[in-house]
């Protein structure tokens, strides 16, 4: 294997950490995917510009309307350049929280892109910065059709 595609297949596996981490809560996923200093920055789309500790703070506070979240990456474009690369990608997310009545799931559909800044370290690459784009969302109330536990 050339280093040009261990480093590829290094980038999109950091990149993979942060979905897994995130749609899991899975946080030492997280933790993976980005530097210490990492910043995701959701501003393009009307949201927060905050460090990767901050968002797992956020995100990790007990939330028992929270069901699941899932975005697969696709169409990745990365760039190398020495000890630095950025990276393109779309996501298409799904999320659900529970309802105002039993059975009942409140669906978020989205899609957009990320654009990522990332470093070589000594544990691999990772990402120095996340760009979020959203590109398109639908919001609807479904029935829970999944028996959770």
């Amino acid at each position: 294997m050339t280093d040009q595609l261990r480093d590829r297949l290094d980038i999109e596996k950091a990149m993979r950490h942060y979905a897994v981490g995130l749609d899991e809560r899975r946080w030492e996923e997280w933790d993976l995917a980005f530097t210490p200093d990492g910043i995701i920055d959701f501003t393009p789309m009307g949201g927060r510009r905050e460090t990767r500790d901050q968002m797992r703070g956020r995100l990790s506070k007990p939330d028992p309307a929270w069901l699941f979240a899932q975005h697969p990456l696709y169409n990745t474009i990365i760039t190398l350049d020495g000890d630095t690369a950025t990276a393109f990608s779309h996501f298409q997310m799904e999320t659900g929280r529970r309802g105002d009545r039993e059975g009942q799931v409140v669906r978020v559909s989205g899609g957009g892109s990320y654009e990522d800044t990332l470093a070589r370290t000594p544990d691999g690459w990772r990402i120095t910065e996340r760009r979020v784009f959203l590109k398109w969302k639908r919001t609807y109330t479904v029935d829970d059709e999944v028996s959770r536990g």
